[in-house]
């Protein structure tokens, strides 16, 4: 969107804007009020300004899914 961080920073209501540098770098996730505010300013949703863990977390629940669905085998004895 070509916002600076300082900007995101005024809208999210952040005093300056070092917390939206560690969600950018990664070093902090945002709660989820904020992780929609940033989906509202950049215009994007917040799987795609999260992509890995997204991923993490599309993986581990496609995993359980499998298990859980997965026919049980009986014991032989």
């Amino acid at each position: 969107m070509g916002f600076t961080q300082k900007h995101v920073a005024d809208l999210l209501g952040h005093r300056d804007a070092s917390m939206v540098s560690h969600y950018e770098h990664g070093r902090a996730l945002p709660p989820l009020a904020v992780a929609l505010s940033l989906e509202v300013i950049y215009r994007a949703p917040v799987a795609f300004l999260f992509p890995a863990i997204y991923d993490e977390i599309k993986r581990r629940i496609r995993d359980h899914e499998d298990h859980m669905s997965a026919p049980r085998q009986r014991p032989l004895l």
